[in-house]
């Protein structure tokens, strides 16, 4: 890159960075509310029922938790052997990784509250859609047997303040560090190497856009709220916003390694409903929120171009955010070398 160059890449990287940390900052923060005070044991006796309820429960209290398609995968191996049920589980796994709390918060932050009420309402449609395929497709088998074991950890925790601002700055951090930075560097380049609108007009509206986001999604691991950014870019190219949800629903939530795993461990058939909800459910609803946007002309708060001044407590949570991202990316480095 040339200086110039480099400077508008360095200056669209920290307008980004500045446009979510906010959102993100409080997002973590509600994330470590949640996992400190719904533990799994309480969420299995929630989803035990082999009942439609049960789905619903299930789907609903997955999308705020901040669980990636991959960290997903052995909280409901662990939720299925406290005693849920399969089609509780499907819409659990479905469900849980499209997005969080703290990519919520991000997404209002980016692209308003119309576009974020689709998103979360979507992610929610299509785990009921795998939870009630699977009660009506999978045959009836027993739940396995509740975990007896009783709470060592939840004695062993001194304080569940403590815990909540641990998994929140701590432990959270450390496992989106890596995909939100990769997002961020992304979503900078395109925005500094392309014109506005410049994908937009190469690939035409409608399948053609959703095709292209399935392929760009679906193959590579992406977190929920590091997919945001790259959204957030291809917005400014001139996709659709249908064609956004598609990316969001399909890419946090499906890819290769999780894919193989579901497979595995809940059967071929259970693979095929997984994935056919994800995919088909994204494409589903990227479809119906372009076509209620054009006859309905529904208003979404489009983002706004990165501004010449940004307001202080912006920039101050960015630096924040920064800061903490940069603990985690480089403290296995020096753990590595010290061990």
């Amino acid at each position: 890159m040339s200086g110039d160059l480099f400077f508008l890449f360095g200056k669209n990287l920290f307008a980004l960075l500045s446009d979510i940390a906010p959102y993100f900052l409080f997002g973590l923060l509600v994330a470590g509310f949640l996992k400190t005070f719904l533990p799994q044991e309480k969420l299995a006796r929630h989803l035990g029922e082999s009942r439609l309820g049960a789905i619903f429960k299930a789907a609903l209290l997955g999308i705020p938790l901040p669980l990636c398609s991959c960290g997903v995968l052995p909280v409901a191996v662990s939720l299925h052997r406290h005693g849920a049920g399969i089609p509780a589980v499907l819409a659990f796994l479905v469900a849980t990784p499209q997005t969080s709390a703290d990519a919520l918060f991000v997404t209002y932050g980016l692209f308003g509250g119309a576009f974020t009420l689709a998103y979360g309402l979507a992610a929610l449609a299509a785990g009921l859609l795998a939870g009630i395929l699977g009660y009506l497709l999978l045959p009836h088998l027993p739940n396995m047997a509740p975990n007896q074991a009783t709470g060592v950890c939840c004695a062993e925790r001194s304080s569940p303040w403590k815990g909540v601002f641990e998994y929140a700055f701590f432990e959270l951090p450390k496992e989106l560090a890596r995909p939100l930075v990769l997002g961020l560097l992304l979503a900078a380049l395109l925005t500094t190497l392309l014109p506005p609108g410049f994908l937009g007009e190469k690939v035409p509206p409608g399948f053609k856009q959703y095709l292209v986001m399935l392929l760009a999604g679906v193959p590579v691991y992406m977190c929920s709220t590091g997919s945001l950014p790259l959204a957030y870019s291809f917005y400014l190219q001139g996709f659709s916003p249908g064609s956004l949800l598609v990316f969001l629903m399909s890419g946090p939530a499906t890819n290769v390694t999780s894919l193989v795993v579901v497979k595995k461990i809940f059967g071929p058939r259970a693979f095929l409903i997984y994935a056919g909800s994800l995919i088909g459910g994204a494409l589903l609803a990227g479809s119906l929120l372009d076509l209620m946007i054009a006859r309905l002309r529904i208003p979404l708060l489009a983002p706004a171009l990165p501004e010449e001044t940004l307001p202080l407590y912006k920039v101050v949570a960015a630096l924040v955010l920064g800061g903490l991202l940069l603990y985690h990316l480089l403290t296995p480095l020096f753990k590595t070398e010290g061990g």
